[in-house]
């Protein structure tokens, strides 16, 4: 049985993080939502800029960070 994310990834697997904190993983959620919400923005999906916009939020808070939005940085990186 495969799971979703399994074939929204098509057959790719996530990186375990099964060995780290809640922390970790909260910092590692939150330095991919913000570099998807750039992405998502910079392509005009306004509605899935905003869910991870949201996601990115969440994220920063569990991490204990009072963030405002994510970083700016140009579509070459």
């Amino acid at each position: 049985m495969r799971d979703a994310f399994t074939v929204l990834l098509g057959g790719k697997i996530m990186t375990d993080q099964s060995d780290k904190s809640n922390r970790e993983v909260a910092d590692y959620i939150s330095a991919m939502t913000a570099q998807l919400a750039q992405l998502a923005a910079a392509e005009h999906f306004t509605t899935l800029a905003h869910l991870l916009e949201m996601a990115w939020l969440e994220s920063e808070q569990l991490c204990g960070r009072d963030s405002v939005a994510p970083p700016c940085h140009s579509a070459n990186g």
